[in-house]
């Protein structure tokens, strides 16, 4: 179970992820990057318009950037320490309902400039930054209870001031949602 409490229309102040078992999911996602990272390149960066107008590679390339920029806020709430760190304000419970769902709805969002995948991918990059990820996350796991006790925030564009747990929590369905889309490319 993701959630602790999960009353029938959750509000932000009833909300509680665990964060070790989203760290521990986001460990299987991972990996299931690194297999796809090791595909040929010709069958990694095609392309399937009717599915979506990335390639696979540029959703794994995409969902490694968010994945770094979540830890890294993650780690700065733990630390306190950061310029965007704030007392949770902003709590728009309609969007937190996301995070509860674990379902981020296709199409709806632009993935911010910042986290966009390059025109052109490195492959070798791609691969050392998913292991990287794999690493942070790896790190992060040994202290779950920092994690879980940083009380601060840091803004997510859309969702509002999230938490650092809330931040794993945020990795791991944002991950979640581009491997299906990812799996579906690939299978076309």
């Amino acid at each position: 179970m993701q959630i602790r409490t999960m009353p029938t229309n959750p509000t932000s102040d009833e909300l509680v992820f665990d964060a070790r078992e989203n760290l521990q999911a986001l460990e299987g996602s991972l990996k299931h990057v690194e297999v796809v990272n090791a595909l040929d390149p010709e069958v990694l960066f095609a392309k399937a318009p009717g599915v979506s107008g990335w390639s696979a590679g540029e959703h794994a390339f995409h969902l490694i950037l968010a994945c770094d920029l979540s830890f890294r806020n993650a780690i700065s709430l733990v630390k306190d320490s950061g310029r965007l760190i704030r007392d949770p304000e902003d709590r728009q419970d309609d969007k937190l309902a996301i995070l509860a769902d674990g379902n981020i709805p296709r199409g709806v969002a632009t993935a911010p400039r910042f986290v966009q995948p390059p025109k052109k991918i490195n492959l070798e990059l791609l691969q050392a930054l998913t292991r990287e990820m794999q690493d942070t996350r790896g790190a992060l796991a040994e202290d779950v209870a920092a994690l879980e006790q940083a009380p601060r925030a840091i803004p997510h564009q859309l969702l509002g001031d999230l938490t650092a747990r809330e931040w794993i929590r945020f990795a791991r369905i944002h991950t979640e949602h581009h491997l299906a889309i990812l799996n579906e490319v690939l299978h076309r």
